[in-house]
């Protein structure tokens, strides 16, 4: 074989493998394109199943909080208080199709954090309804009354917070977020829920001060 040959038959071969390296590598792109791309839709779906989620339990955290402030004045209207609540208590039966879309698309800790979140809400709800049944409103009511609300209120605020983060975490694996909240993290966290579910209502009676201490 001379050498013109030889240098003929080099260069088709160099062409063959530089284009079965193109074809490889072309398919190689593709499939991580591909899934680049599914990876991003899962996240899109994750975080609209965690923002409805998130929404739901706000919305019902709000309802909870007028009915509780209502139950504080003194001059407000059994009959609308208790309006207040039964309309609470049905858009809390409705945070279980949102609870259950979590479950389904998990993982298990924002799941679990957001069931959580729901029974907290749904204790305060109970609490605020045995309290309403007794028919006494404002200061009148027994100071052991008013604190075991503040405490299940404290107790959904806390568990909004740590859903909330745990949702973050999940979303934004590469930070690290909130695998245990500190306690002036969660502080921090519980303030800005309830400030985000203050500015929700516009026909709530404004919000009056700390009752008076019985003497």
């Amino acid at each position: 074989m001379d050498s013109v040959t030889l240098v003929a038959l080099i260069g088709v071969g160099g062409t063959v493998v530089g284009s079965l390296a193109g074809v490889f590598g072309a398919g190689r792109t593709a499939k991580l394109s591909a899934r680049a791309q599914s990876s991003l839709e899962d996240k899109r779906s994750r975080r609209a199943v965690y923002s409805a989620c998130a929404t739901a339990l706000l919305v019902q955290n709000d309802a909870a909080r007028r009915v509780m402030d209502l139950m504080d004045d003194p001059d407000a209207d059994l009959a609308r208080v208790t309006e207040r609540l039964r309309q609470a208590q049905a858009a809390h039966d409705e945070i279980g199709s949102t609870v259950g879309a979590v479950t389904v698309e998990g993982p298990v800790d924002v799941a679990v954090s957001a069931s959580e979140a729901a029974n907290r809400l749904r204790r305060w709800l109970d609490a605020l309804e045995w309290q309403l049944d007794l028919g006494v409103m404002g200061h009148r009511r027994p100071q052991d009354h008013r604190n075991e609300l503040r405490e299940r209120r404290q107790e959904a605020a806390t568990s909004l917070a740590v859903y909330s983060g745990l949702c973050r975490a999940a979303l934004h694996p590469q930070e690290n977020r909130i695998r245990r909240f500190a306690p002036l993290k969660r502080r921090r966290l519980e303030r800005s829920i309830d400030a985000i579910t203050r500015r929700h209502g516009l026909d709530g009676p404004a919000r009056r001060g700390k009752p008076q201490e019985p003497r």
